[in-house]
């Protein structure tokens, strides 16, 4: 790898600057009314209150009896989504700032982010002839954003830490709900910011400089090769969120933090690209198209910005909340989609450690899930989750608003909870937190379910997310997404049961009784009956394909696909072509996958290559709208863009069932290729290389045991397949059927 994310033009907007993150803390730079600012922005700026009683409208069975007007938002039966005119509600908050005034105008911006290293180096060059030069990172290891400047009149530069400007108007929730300005003080020349939100919480930012001298070679003169001393400024700036109790000593910690960075920067800067350089170090995908490649470094780059061990659940933003606009649509957890895609290429790199806070936080919250279910539904022991989700499983904007009543989230969410069993085949994690968790989901859905006249249970008013029809959404009985995901967890249950030494016949027994997936020549239906009549952004109808990875190379998979297809891109999203990329390298298309990975990288990327949504940037694939998504043009989610590695990782190996499938989604033009360590369910670990158009080599580390059957593009014939360095049967066979145990290694080499 040895790719950077160049930025040549001037960043007027918040999504056209480099950025960085390490799970907790993010930075964004562009330029704001002639200075350089940079977002500083922390996973706890939370609001988390709601002014409105804690009480649905109307409870389930009053919704099914006036289903128009649920679905209208009549108010007698649902609350508003946004609330924020006269009421409090939750949201993520934006985030603070610091600020560097510059000695006149920008005449060029050079940004260049050494991805790598998680660091980028800066060339503004004024109107005026003077030059800075730099380096801005933000640690991988502890909240610290470093900058690095030098130049004539570096060390002079005038350094400002914000809090909120409650006067803007992009900012004036936070003014009716009667916010207050940020507090600053200075000591020793050292600043911190205290910015109260939430009722009783508080950021305290801490920042310090230290003027410097640099050695710069002569770039521009006679002495080209003769080194100089330069000005130089550097700058350390910490963020941290908790209670105002605690506020003085976030204070101190925060200085303490600063001031030590301040002393022994280097030490700290070994350790930042240490860790870094370990996350790339545990996998790596080359692919011959420059755009893809690059996308996918770039993505990658994201996920470790915003995923860690110990951060939380990764929101649409991100750790890349603005600090001039409140963040788009709440800035939350959005479970339709949205929070499980940002996981995928976790998953699929071998990254399955940083899932871990998904689960965590969403087990924690399960009393909160199980109290909604019971006000909404009447039903014990069941989870229901929000759509729009605040981090403590609460809604964001209004808890009891359309979109938190549907039904659908916590499939999503249970979908998810089997993943990470089947990437870590960690035992203790199914036992305490997976297995409940989907009990109580399935639980929601035992407790709803109506039995009709043809001997079934039916489940009643689901949704297959964000089809519409008649200017609302379509809502109707036994979506096939709702009624796939239950099968598909009954059978996991049962599974998962006899792991954990339990009876998992009634999962079978319930899932037998549910009406079953009724599909037709056209493939998978919206509803039985109800095929894909139009261009729809979500694709839910084709879970069975992704993610719940169960039909792959087979004719329904195709007919499906090919029935999506035909409706056309109009009414796409961001995320719409490259989730179908995924479903084409699942279905053998890696022409078509690689072109729907392209068409998003060139309609739906920012000049920093975060999505946006729409078309701002005019490209003609989508139906012409004012607004993006609902949103101005600088508003953007980071979901979109994890699809790529994902569906790049699906073009190399994927599984379905008891199949391994490798380099099946390769393009006909891709005649040199390869991956690493890349993972399938069971923990096994695939790395494979194409050569002259045909896959020359396979290295499969087992994860666990079990039996497995490998399949692979063009049925090239085996010359030799080695276990644990001895070799075994299976030259010439077009497939090969194993027996595997962890640790294992199995080398397969092609004619």
């Amino acid at each position: 790898m040895n790719k950077k994310m160049v930025l040549d033009r001037i960043p007027h907007q918040f999504c056209e600057g480099p950025f960085w993150g390490n799970g907790k803390m993010g930075a964004v730079l562009y330029v704001q009314n002639g200075k350089l600012c940079i977002s500083v922005d922390h996973v706890g700026l939370w609001e988390l209150r709601e002014t409105l009683p804690d009480m649905p409208k109307a409870d389930f069975q009053e919704i099914l009896a006036h289903k128009k007007e649920f679905i209208a938002g009549d108010p007698r039966y649902v609350e508003q989504t946004d609330i924020f005119g006269d009421n409090i509600g939750r949201t993520r908050l934006p985030s603070l700032a610091v600020e560097l005034s510059l000695p006149g105008e920008i005449a060029s911006f050079l940004a260049e982010t050494d991805m790598l290293e998680a660091g980028t180096g800066l060339r503004l060059e004024m109107k005026d002839g003077k030059v800075f030069e730099g380096e801005i990172w933000l640690d991988s290891c502890v909240n610290v954003l470093g900058i690095a400047l030098h130049g004539e009149g570096a060390g002079e530069l005038e350094v400002k830490a914000l809090g909120w400007d409650l006067d803007s108007p992009r900012l004036k929730p936070l003014k009716d709900w009667h916010y207050e300005p940020c507090i600053q003080t200075e000591e020793n020349g050292l600043v911190t910011v205290r910015q109260h939100f939430g009722g009783s919480r508080s950021a305290v930012l801490s920042a310090g400089r230290r003027e410097t001298k640099y050695s710069m070679e002569a770039q521009h003169s006679m002495e080209a090769q003769r080194s100089r001393e330069a000005e130089g400024l550097f700058l350390a700036v910490s963020i941290e969120t908790g209670d105002q109790a605690e506020e003085a000593d976030m204070a101190a910690a925060g200085t303490k933090l600063v001031q030590d960075y301040l002393d022994n920067r280097d030490s700290y800067l070994e350790a930042h690209r240490l860790d870094w350089k370990t996350f790339w170090d545990g996998f790596a995908v080359e692919v011959p198209n420059e755009r893809l490649q690059e996308a996918f470094e770039q993505e990658l780059y994201k996920l470790y910005c915003n995923e860690r061990e110990d951060s939380s659940p990764v929101t649409l933003q991100g750790v890349w909340n603005p600090n001039n606009r409140m963040p788009a649509w709440f800035g939350d957890l959005h479970n339709d989609l949205n929070v499980q895609s940002c996981y995928w290429p976790a998953y699929k790199t071998g990254n399955v450690k940083l899932v871990r806070p998904y689960i965590d936080y969403y087990s924690k919250a399960v009393p909160r899930f199980m109290e909604r279910a019971y006000k909404l539904f009447g039903i014990k022991d069941a989870i229901h989750i929000p759509t729009m989700m605040a981090p403590d499983g609460t809604g964001a904007a209004s808890e009891w608003c359309y979109w938190n009543s549907l039904l659908g989230p916590e499939l999503f969410v249970a979908v998810d909870f089997t993943w990470f069993y089947e990437y870590s085949r960690e035992e203790d994690t199914l036992r305490d937190k997976i297995y409940p968790f989907i009990e109580k989901v399935l639980h929601l859905y035992q407790g709803i379910a109506i039995e009709k006249e043809d001997g079934c249970l039916h489940i009643p008013f689901t949704t297959s997310p964000e089809v519409d029809r008649d200017g609302h959404m379509l809502l109707a009985d036994d979506a096939t997404f709702t009624l796939s995901c239950l099968h598909y967890l009954c059978r996991k249950m049962n599974g998962y049961a006899q792991k954990l030494q339990l009876d998992g016949a009634s999962w079978l027994a319930w899932s037998d009784r549910l009406v079953p997936v009724k599909t037709n020549e056209k493939g998978l239906p919206v509803y039985a009956g109800v095929d894909v009549f139009a261009s729809h952004r979500h694709f839910c109808h084709l879970y069975p394909i992704y993610p719940l990875c169960e039909e792959a190379h087979n004719e329904l998979a195709q007919r499906s696909l090919d029935t999506a297809i035909n409706q056309g891109f109009l009414e796409f999203a961001a995320f719409s072509c490259p989730y179908l990329g995924i479903m084409a390298a699942r279905c053998g298309r890696g022409n078509m996958s690689r072109t729907m990975l392209e068409l998003y990288c060139m309609v739906f990327r920012s000049r920093n290559s975060f999505t946006v949504n729409g078309d701002p940037y005019q490209n003609g694939i989508l139906r012409i709208s004012d607004t993006n998504a609902g949103e101005s043009s600088d508003a953007f989610t980071l979901e979109s863009g994890f699809f790529i590695p994902t569906a790049l990782c699906e073009m190399f190996v994927h599984r379905a069932k008891d199949t391994i499938w490798v380099q099946m989604g390769m393009p006909d033009e891709w005649k040199t290729c390869s991956c690493r360590e890349l993972a399938v369910e069971g923990g096994h670990r695939i790395t494979s290389e194409r050569e002259d158009y045909s896959i020359r080599r396979i290295l499969l580390k087992a994860g666990c045991e079990e039996t497995l059957t490998l399949r692979w593009k063009d049925d090239t014939p085996v010359k030799r397949v080695m276990r644990n360095g001895t070799e075994m049967e299976g030259c010439g066979q077009k497939s090969l059927t194993l027996e595997v145990l962890p640790g294992e290694e199995f080398v397969i080499e092609f004619e």
